[in-house]
């Protein structure tokens, strides 16, 4: 059967590659929700004969995600400053079709790239570039929908302030420019005539308004 190549690419946020990784978990799902590596198992076969030295396997996680394991301590690579570290680029030849792709990044600590819409086509290559963003910029991004669900689960304001609080700190958002993304997440909300299909965002919004 004649397959795609995708050649996956390890980045920070600013595009830079990730250069201290010694350990990552990959995640390939068709766009029907199955793993690759229960579709396919000779990807892993095909990864073992490519990348020796990293003891490629199948590895099932705390999010009982089925991921393949590149590195690890188990293999030579750490985190120590004299334990080797991976190349941040992959091939992995994949059955033609639509991925949905993301790893786990081992670099100092244990974080999630961002997820990738690929498609792939007999004989064509694909290059994907998997983004890691920084704690600072995934706490702004969490902050305001987190707290939506947290007062649509009905958890109460006080709970929600100190949520709300520790987040913006990690965040490292400025009080001035908080209050202008309140205020503005605000006016937006007024503008939609049915109100109450945002009414957990502006409650949520309305506690984020009064943390100190």
């Amino acid at each position: 059967m004649s397959t795609g190549t995708l050649n996956i690419w390890l980045r920070f946020e600013d595009c830079s590659l990730i250069q201290d990784c010694w350990m990552t978990d990959l995640v390939i799902k068709t766009c029907t929700g199955k793993y690759l590596v229960d579709n396919y198992p000779q990807i892993l076969v095909d990864l073992q004969k490519r990348y020796p030295d990293l003891k490629v396997h199948e590895e099932i996680n705390y999010e009982h995600h089925n991921r393949i394991r590149f590195g690890g301590e188990q293999t030579g690579y750490g985190p120590g400053p004299k334990q080797k570290k991976l190349n941040p680029h992959f091939e992995v030849n994949v059955p033609p079709g639509c991925y949905i792709i993301w790893t786990r990044i081992c670099h100092g600590a244990n974080e999630e790239t961002n997820k990738v819409l690929v498609t792939v086509n007999c004989g064509q290559e694909v290059c994907v570039n998997l983004m890691l963003n920084s704690t600072k910029t995934c706490a702004r991004e969490f902050l305001f929908p987190a707290l939506a669900r947290a007062r649509e689960l009905k958890i109460n304001d006080d709970d929600l302030k100190v949520v709300a609080r520790v987040v913006a700190k990690v965040a490292d958002i400025e009080p001035e420019k908080l209050k202008m993304s309140v205020k503005n997440r605000l006016n937006e909300i007024a503008m939609v005539k049915a109100d109450s299909v945002l009414i957990f965002n502006k409650d949520a919004i309305n506690v984020i308004a009064k943390i100190k």
